[in-house]
């Protein structure tokens, strides 16, 4: 997956396509910006500790294969928000 900073969102998508889509449908504002960036960026999460945004994704990856192995159909692939950077 790559990601891509969308306004103020970090998000997690196979190509930018999905991610523009993701973002309009689950966020629903307009698109000011949209750039790659490297999974190596450092944030800081909702409990102000900084971390990397792969430490975020891996941490929602492992949820869902957590779900996968309990039975529960789940998409790996699918769009999601890493974080959302503060203003």
């Amino acid at each position: 997956m790559q990601v891509y900073r969308i306004n103020q969102y970090i998000i997690a998508a196979d190509i930018v396509e999905e991610a523009e889509q993701f973002f309009c449908e689950e966020v629903g504002e307009p698109i000011e910006s949209i750039v790659e960036v490297s999974v190596y960026t450092e944030v800081s999460r909702d409990d102000g500790v900084v971390t990397t945004v792969r430490d975020l994704m891996n941490e929602e990856l492992d949820r869902r294969n957590t779900w996968l192995r309990l039975g529960v159909p789940c998409e790996l692939h699918w769009p999601f928000i890493v974080v959302k950077i503060k203003r």
